[in-house]
């Protein structure tokens, strides 16, 4: 689902565009040449890393992790005018392996790398980079040698550090980069109260290609002339610029810290895994204070399976978020505000395939909304944005003192941003 709908996105980005440059290099520093779409594939191959398990006679043995080799969907954008790099890279597959009685898999999942270039990007020119991504990395151990044997899903998010270099021809970008996650070593339940660590992959590396598209450029010699200012003044006065907007994009929902439940009855059970889901929005645009007010729809999921306990947790969350333009840097525009919405939550469980919980709960629920819009001008009929959402204290009961927690951030890397009245 998640990967139809970022092509959809890409699609409907160069059907807005009515001219898109081949020639992407930045020239000079301009608003319009601040910032410029990436999509493409990368091919990600994991180096090193162990585990342990228990054996028939409940004695501890280790085996090293094989290599696996999977491809990534890439979708992001250069930004600072060639000295940055930001984008998302989402896992295609999810490599398996099986050793000793052992079936695992292990992987990095949707990462969102940061990538600064001290001599930025450059045509027919290779450019070292160096940076940091926020990464999940997940490893699941099932024990065939076990009664209820499968493990739980480690989730762990960390900061890794990049290196590496890219070489850009006009309009493509072929890049060899180094990953290192230095904090690989994680505690792990290989059985319900047998704890231990693993070593998931330390290193990966990665080869990929990626095409830059700009839909911005066109827009600047009005810029430069003045058109585009008397443009907007006229506009403005009339309140034409005061419109309707629809946004959609891809949203991932980064799950903090344990449940009390599972910390009192599930110690085995790991914080639960980053769940990706459609960010749909309908809004109104205020253009004299450069407020947004906006209403935004989300519905997902995570579960987990851990030594005979099935979990799911489901969230269908309605908000109303109203947020402000904080400063325009040459189309970087922050912005921030709060948020209240409607919730519905509900957790299941069963263990050992008895039902054991099965609790939902509606509520209203308060929580903060900042990112960024890359704005040009602000007459464009569609913009690009970022946003992150943030609920500190969203909570499910299900028994006295024992609660669930659905407390994490929503970060939503791309969302297009369309005003259906300034197409017409």
């Amino acid at each position: 689902m998640q990967y139809r709908l970022s092509f959809t996105i890409l699609l409907g980005l160069v059907f807005l565009s009515s001219q898109i440059q081949a020639q992407l290099f930045v020239e000079k520093q301009s608003r319009h040449r601040f910032a410029q779409l990436t999509f493409g594939l990368d091919y990600q191959i994991s180096m090193g890393g162990q585990s342990r398990f228990l054996n028939l006679q409940s004695q501890l043995g280790s085996f090293d992790l094989g290599q696996t080799q999977k491809a990534r969907l890439l979708i992001g954008g250069t930004h600072f005018w060639g000295h940055a790099d930001i984008y998302l890279a989402i896992p295609l597959g999810n490599p398996t392996f099986s050793e000793s009685g052992q079936d695992v898999s292990y992987l990095s999942g949707v990462e969102t790398a940061f990538k600064y270039y001290p001599w930025r990007i450059k045509h027919n020119a290779i450019r070292p980079f160096i940076g940091v991504s926020l990464a999940p990395f997940y490893f699941e151990q099932d024990n065939d040698l076990l009664p209820f044997g499968d493990g739980p899903e480690l989730n762990h998010t960390s900061l890794p550090l990049l290196a590496g270099i890219t070489y850009n021809n006009k309009g493509h970008l072929l890049e060899a980069g180094l990953l290192w996650n230095y904090n690989n070593e994680q505690d792990y339940y290989i059985s319900q109260d047998v704890q231990t660590q693993v070593q998931t992959p330390p290193f990966y590396l990665n080869f990929s290609y990626r095409y830059m598209i700009d839909t911005t450029v066109p827009a600047e010699p009005d810029w430069e002339s003045g058109r585009t200012a008397k443009v907007t003044e006229i506009l403005a006065e009339k309140g034409k610029l005061n419109n309707f907007y629809i946004g959609i994009g891809m949203s991932s929902a980064f799950w903090l810290g344990k449940s009390s439940y599972n910390e009192q009855l599930r110690p085995y059970i790991n914080p639960y895994s980053t769940s990706i889901m459609a960010d749909y929005a309908l809004g109104y645009y205020f253009h004299r204070p450069d407020i947004s007010i906006a209403a935004s729809y989300r519905a997902y999921g995570t579960s987990t399976l851990s030594y005979g306990a099935n979990q799911s947790l489901r969230r269908q969350s309605l908000g109303l978020e109203a947020t402000r333009i904080l400063f325009d840097y040459h189309g970087f525009t922050p912005f921030v505000g709060p948020v209240v919405s409607y919730e519905r939550l509900r957790f299941k469980e069963s263990f050992e395939r008895q039902l054991t919980q099965d609790v939902e709960d509606t509520r209203i629920s308060y929580g903060l909304t900042f990112g960024w819009d890359i704005r040009p001008n602000r007459i464009q009929a569609f913009i690009l944005r970022t946003n992150l959402r943030w609920y500190p204290d969203l909570k499910l009961e299900v028994g006295e003192g024992q609660e669930i927690s659905f407390n994490n951030i929503e970060f939503n890397f791309i969302q297009l941003v369309l005003f259906p009245d300034r197409i017409f």
